[in-house]
């Protein structure tokens, strides 16, 4: 049992905690180790009926941030005049029921989203100029609309199937949530405005952080004895290519060809850059360069299970040289003591997609399988160990 704590102390405390904000705390270390002691707290501090409240209505946050959105709250409250707005003055901005448009307030209010001044007086604050942000937004929509049903249907699904791991894209709580018979990509492809949420949000979760730039020795590694049309770096299901873009803005004096592929889709929205050749390639399919000194996965992996990876692996050593390299860019998860979101993502892929978060053995039983080797494992963020693995041929 703990110790009593006195009532002025309490006061004290809550006193301190109210001025904390995370823009004044300078050292990112001590930002996070402090959220995540406060994060504990909060749990220690709950009776079982607060803890009950918190985990039965998780889903609404996102819910109702879907519907905020929808009536563009959080942007017309986070204007730059950063004016106080009366309810019947946002009714008569979106055009909804000032009744109906009160309750959603307060309750957004209620959950830090945006903040009541006054009586049906509301501001917008730091958290709301987080959710106007259109990549961040695009996130609330994602998994609003592609992964909240894989979540109702999990608990049926795994029952059904008598608890085994999901290892079908094809079958898994995807269809079952979305009533489909299309595997995941296939059903966002199918939709313009889903797979463009879908480019926003993987953009936007990494903006600002750390990449495997920051910690790869690139040049040293792979730029020796190279010439223009040296095959340098591949970026296999590389997206719209934004990792192409970050080599050449890092690296402008590089020779070498940097090639960004993908499926049709994702290249006609391919960032236009300079010395960056977007082509379209199905990474299930033969790759098409030979010899490059670099194939770059970027959380495709985390995408698959084993064998589906074991795959699209080989189909890249088939053409690969002495000189040539794979690397990995994904999430490493520690064999013991995972942080809770490297646990969550793990679970969304589980429900979406059949596939799986690895730890460091799990990756190297699955590379071991290819008949690839693992380098070296460079990590560059300490939360998600978010890590490059460099693997060559055994």
């Amino acid at each position: 049992m703990g110790s009593t704590v006195p009532n002025e102390d309490v006061s004290i405390l809550v006193k301190q905690l109210s001025t904390i904000k995370a823009s004044n705390i300078q050292d990112e270390a001590a930002r996070k180790s402090l959220f995540e002691a406060a994060r504990n707290a909060t749990f220690a501090l709950e009776t079982p009926g607060d803890t009950i409240q918190r985990i039965t209505h998780a889903s609404l946050q996102t819910t109702m941030a879907r519907i905020a959105s929808d009536l563009a709250l959080f942007e017309i409250l986070s204007r730059e005049d950063n004016r106080v707005l009366n309810t019947k003055q946002l009714a008569e901005i979106t055009t909804a029921d000032e009744v109906l448009l009160g309750r959603l307030l307060r309750y957004l209010a209620s959950v830090g989203m945006i903040e009541e001044v006054g009586e049906n007086q509301w501001l917008g604050t730091e958290t709301t100029k987080t959710l106007s942000v259109p990549g961040l937004r695009a996130g609330i929509y994602h998994n609003h609309d592609m992964i909240m049903p894989c979540w109702q249907a999990l608990p049926k699904f795994l029952a059904d199937t008598k608890y085994q791991n999901p290892t079908d894209p094809a079958h898994c709580a995807f269809q079952e949530g979305h009533n489909t018979e299309q595997m995941a990509f296939q059903w966002a492809l199918s939709v313009p405005s889903r797979f463009d949420n879908f480019n926003l949000w993987m953009a936007a979760t990494h903006e600002g952080q750390n990449t495997f730039l920051d910690v790869y020795p690139f040049e040293k590694e792979l730029c020796h004895g190279l010439k223009p049309e040296t095959p340098l770096f591949v970026d296999v299901g590389g997206g719209i290519g934004q990792q192409c873009l970050a080599l050449k803005q890092k690296f402008p004096h590089l020779s070498g060809r940097v090639v960004n592929q993908d499926l049709p889709p994702a290249i006609a929205q391919a960032l236009p850059c300079e010395g960056v050749e977007h082509t379209v390639h199905d990474f299930t399919t033969k790759q098409p360069i030979e010899g490059a000194r670099a194939y770059y996965l970027r959380n495709i992996m985390h995408d698959y299970p084993d064998d589906k990876c074991i795959i699209i692996l080989r189909l890249i050593m088939d053409v690969m040289d002495k000189d040539s390299v794979i690397l990995i860019d994904d999430m490493v998860l520690p064999n013991q003591g995972a942080h809770w979101r490297q646990t969550q993502l793990d679970l969304l892929v589980m429900a979406g997609l059949a596939a799986m978060e690895r730890t460091e053995r799990q990756w190297y039983s699955m590379l071991d399988a290819a008949g690839l080797k693992v380098k070296q494992i460079y990590t560059y963020t300490p939360e998600l160990r978010d890590s490059i693995i460099a693997a060559v041929p055994r």
